[in-house]
Order: structure tokens, then C-alpha cells, then sequence
């Protein structure tokens, strides 16, 4: 993943010394940055994320490659869950756990794109990793023999608080444009898959698997 993200900071680099050369437009490579903020419907809640992609685009603003990339951190999302700690243990006198949620993404992106009068369109589809867990909150945070809270939250739910998987999405996308030239703002509808992401709370993996993803955005790139 690292090769990936070198290689297309020196393509970036390159479209900036492209356009310092006045090349014709039909013969440069662009590029985008799109910082999103967005919304996962989960299974009995709605949890927020945050995000963006990055990368290239090719062939006449024909085809976007690149980097998405998206999170839901426990900050933005308060929802908690409870679950019985692992064989009946004990933690501050309680055998029941209040737990938070965490996730994130990253992958590749490919995004095929095209145009309905001045509204852009693509269509991107993403694959790479997903991986995030459960984790204690509040004064649970603050251990009863001073150890790490990590260590605890291993231990009370089996070496199980955490996971990572396989993880595909795929997109719809519309980017109408602002008065600034290079910047465009917009919408999109997303379907994420995640695939083998177990966890102690969610053994089924299916916590965050099959959703629906909704996401507004401000694109920043090159025409």
C-alpha cells in the first residue's frame, strides 16, 4: 500500500509540472482530492463516518484511480453496546460490558466517469481493508490494576475485541459545480462489503457487512 501511495504522489507531482508546461488539456493527467463526511444505516442505528479519496484522472476525465478511504471513529458515533464479558469474568463488579464502536477502510479505487450536461458523474468502486472493534468507555477506560485498558478489553472478550477483513464498496457519485473554478460539491450512495470481520460482540461479521453508506462531499481537482 505504501508503493501505491508513492507512486501516485509522483504522478501528482508530474500533472503539476505537466501544467507548468502549458500541454494541451487533452493530453494531461488530472487529478482530485475529496474529503467527505458521511453516514453508515447499520443495523438498528445510524453511524456517522468521515473520509476521502485521492488520485488521478485519466483518459479526458474519462477514469478517476486512487486512493478512498473512510472511518467511524467512537468520538462521532456515541451509540454504545453491552455483552456479557467472556466466561462469566468480572470487571468493577459488573460481568456486563458497555462497549463503543470503531471502523475504517482503505483501498483501491477505480472511477468510471462521464458527464450529464454540467453534472459529473462516476461510478467508484473500491476494494482493500476494513478493520476496527469494540472498546470500553468512560471510567472503564480507567483500569483496576492500572494496565493497559487493551489488555482488559483482550482478555474480557477473548481476544476478540478487534478484527480485520476484506472489505469492497461500490458507488454512485454526482459532483455539480460552484462558482470556483476547480472545486465542485456533491452527493453519493455507497454498498459496502466487509468479509471476515469477526468479533466477540458481533460473531456473525455482519455488523458492518451488506450497508448502505450515504456521503456529501467537496471535490478539489483539475478539468
Amino acid at each position: 500500500m505504501k508503493k501505491i501511495v508513492l507512486t501516485l504522489i509522483v504522478a501528482l507531482s508530474a500533472v503539476s509540472t505537466t501544467n507548468a508546461q502549458d500541454v494541451p488539456k487533452s493530453n494531461q493527467i488530472g487529478w482530485f482530492i475529496t474529503p467527505e463526511v458521511g453516514v453508515m444505516f447499520l443495523e438498528d442505528h445510524v453511524g456517522n463516518s468521515v473520509g476521502a479519496s485521492f488520485g488521478m484522472k485519466l483518459w479526458k476525465n474519462r477514469l478517476k484511480i486512487g486512493i478512498n478511504a473512510y472511518g467511524r471513529s467512537g468520538p462521532i458515533n456515541p451509540k454504545t453496546f453491552t455483552v456479557e464479558a467472556y466466561n462469566g469474568q468480572i470487571y468493577k463488579g459488573s460481568s456486563t460490558l458497555t462497549l463503543r464502536a470503531d471502523y475504517g477502510t482503505i483501498g483501491l479505487m477505480i472511477a468510471p466517469t462521464f458527464k450529464v450536461k454540467n453534472v459529473e458523474i462516476d461510478v467508484p468502486v473500491s476494494y482493500g481493508m476494513g478493520g476496527g472493534g469494540f472498546y470500553l468507555v468512560g471510567d472503564d477506560r480507567n483500569t483496576p490494576d492500572g494496565a493497559r485498558v487493551s489488555e482488559w478489553e483482550n482478555k474480557l472478550m477473548n481476544g476478540e475485541d478487534a478484527a480485520s477483513g476484506s472489505w469492497m464498496e461500490f458507488g454512485v457519485r454526482g459532483f455539480f459545480p460552484s462558482k470556483i473554478n476547480g472545486i465542485q460539491v456533491g452527493a453519493g450512495v455507497h454498498y459496502s462489503i466487509v468479509q471476515g470481520w469477526k468479533t466477540y460482540y458481533d460473531p456473525s461479521g455482519e455488523f458492518y457487512n451488506n450497508k448502505l453508506r450515504a456521503s456529501l462531499f467537496v471535490n478539489f481537482g483539475s478539468y
